[in-house]
């Protein structure tokens, strides 16, 4: 949604997932150390890790692969700015179908195209080339919930939604890939996360108090925040996982 009628979509986030600068950094440099000649980041959203690790690695192909039609066009432009467009192609494509090797595959967040974060992972393995890698990103609880925390998260969420951290390297692990990097965020950077994420609702609710939409939008961003500060804070984190697929 953009525009003066309604709010601009993710305008206050670099990426869609919690992380903080300074490990987005790291993780831009770490996918470009392998220097991967074929990426696919597979639920890219725009794309903006994707984009990094591409202008780091002269000639290697890249492909940011989802179904949203706003976002690709803010991965083409951004892709465009940086001189890379030759070389990064976005697809309107759906990410469970996607069956292409890669030498570096990326999945942030999206490990719900494929079912459960196990489903994830072994369905993306058949994709990374042997010595490939693959930057998985999820959820992870830090406890499990009780009943009566999952009832004040989002409807219908349950504790099969996600896996605790050592659960998920496990189902890694037994997919055959080798964990290089096991990371979790603080919970710092969700709270950034979810502040930007409703930033672009709150600043259109101050400069439109009495547009028609107004009453709408607010009660949407003030269910998330519930959701975010009575429901999930410091029960769900994120997880990002840098594994490796041996050689053949």
């Amino acid at each position: 949604m953009t525009g003066h009628d309604a709010p601009t979509r993710y305008g206050f986030l670099d990426c869609n997932s919690p992380i903080a600068p300074w490990r987005f950094d790291r993780q831009v440099e770490e996918c470009a150390a392998a220097q991967p000649q074929v990426i696919v980041d597979i639920g890219c959203g725009w794309g903006e890790l994707l984009q990094r690790v591409t202008a780091k690695v002269p000639g290697a192909k890249a492909y940011g692969v989802d179904s949203d039609l706003e976002l690709l066009e803010r991965g083409r432009a951004g892709a465009a700015r940086r001189g890379i467009a030759d070389r990064l192609e976005f697809v309107e494509y759906r990410g469970e179908d996607w069956t292409e090797p890669a030498d570096l595959v990326i999945n942030i967040g999206a490990v719900h195209a494929f079912g459960t974060a196990a489903d994830a992972l072994r369905a993306l393995y058949e994709i990374v080339k042997p010595g490939g890698r693959l930057l998985i990103g999820d959820g992870v609880w830090n406890r499990v919930p009780t009943e009566a925390e999952l009832a004040a998260m989002w409807p219908e969420t349950s504790t099969g939604d996600w896996m605790p951290l050592p659960e998920f390297v496990d189902a890694a692990v037994a997919t055959g890939f080798r964990p290089l990097r096991v990371e979790s965020v603080e919970q710092s950077e969700w709270d950034d996360f979810e502040s930007q994420f409703l930033a672009d609702k709150e600043v259109w609710l101050l400069a439109n108090p009495g547009h028609p939409r107004a009453a709408e939008i607010r009660e949407q961003t003030d269910r998330h925040r519930d959701w975010w500060l009575r429901g999930h804070r410091g029960l769900l984190g994120f997880a990002y996982l840098t594994l490796g697929r041996p050689v053949a």
